[in-house]
């Protein structure tokens, strides 16, 4: 199977098949960061990847999907196709919680006042804002 993918405007991208069919996720918020953390650290030592199995992939498919599909039905090989095109669009913006909460702190110069409203921000605009700060503050530490 082939699958192609559009990056929307919108923070989703959407897989789309041979046949024309269209599954579109959104892009992670902060808001998610501690379900996928539960899906992709390990129990035992949470500096540890799990190995993820075809629940954990499910799960994060569902979550994301824009809208209800039972990805239990559809061919391991669809799925881990999907889910594919998802890590390689989504879920490289991957922050885990920690570090997001870090980086939060910094954006908002030393303040928690508006981590609820960050938490709905799109991860891949989220990942620009790090860059930008970081930029600035090197900026103003390096005045050539």
């Amino acid at each position: 199977m082939s699958l192609s993918v559009r990056i929307n405007h919108d923070y989703t991208v959407s897989v789309i098949d041979s046949k024309n069919r269209e599954l579109s996720f959104r892009d992670l918020k902060g808001s998610d960061l501690e379900f996928i953390d539960s899906m992709l650290k390990s129990g035992e030592d949470e500096s540890k990847a799990r190995e993820l199995d075809l629940d954990h992939i499910v799960s994060i498919l569902s979550a994301l999907c824009l809208k209800r599909v039972n990805f239990k039905s559809l061919p391991r090989r669809v799925i881990l196709e999907i889910f594919d095109k998802v890590r390689e669009h989504i879920l490289c913006n991957y922050v885990p919680k920690y570090d997001w909460l870090r980086q939060c702190y910094s954006i908002q110069n030393g303040s928690f006042a508006e981590v609820s409203a960050m938490e709905e921000v799109p991860m891949s605009k989220f990942i620009a804002m790090i860059q930008i700060h970081n930029a600035a503050v090197e900026a103003v530490n390096n005045p050539t």
